[in-house]
């Protein structure tokens, strides 16, 4: 099984022309499977119209990693299992852009402690289907193992003060 799946990304921007005090939001808003290898990034506008605007970002891949099997699992088996769109702000031209897709928990958490922008998204079936089967394939859980606790002999312990009456 391939561990790479090409998507597409849906990214908006609201656009605020009647609050002149409200600065322009960008989100993303879907993630599409995609028929197109994992190559070069492009950008389409595909919708427009006065108060917003979206670009299809092309060229995306979701990778899967061994050891980051055990997050892709939690995140299947969650409430609401998402597929995660890492983004970057580009300052000077006030644009955000999609960095990665990814559907680790523990790698979009990452991204989130620095204050990057990380936007969840439902999975979309295909790629639900994909990581399913990979998961299926190479997740082995660990062994959860009992804590045994020590037992203290009654010479190694003692206390530092006298009790109370005695």
């Amino acid at each position: 099984m391939k561990d790479r799946f090409p998507v597409s990304v849906i990214i908006e921007r609201r656009l605020y022309p009647d609050k002149a005090w409200m600065l322009d939001s960008w989100s993303a808003v879907g993630v599409l499977p995609a028929e197109t290898q994992c190559s070069g990034v492009s950008c389409t506008s595909i919708y427009q119209r006065d108060d917003s605007e979206q670009f299809l970002y092309q060229g995306y891949c979701i990778e899967l990693f061994a050891d980051d099997a055990e997050s892709y699992y939690a995140n299947l088996t969650g409430r609401n299992p998402g597929v995660f769109v890492v983004c970057e702000q580009e300052e000077e031209e006030e644009v955000l852009r999609p960095l990665l897709v990814t559907l680790s928990y523990d790698e979009m958490a990452s991204y989130i402690e620095v204050d990057t922008p990380v936007f969840g998204l439902p999975i979309p079936p295909p790629v639900y289907q994909w990581v399913e089967g990979w998961v299926l394939e190479n997740y082995r859980p660990e062994k959860k193992h009992k804590r045994v606790r020590q037992k203290w002999a009654d010479e190694t312990w003692k206390p530092l003060r006298r009790p109370v009456g005695r």
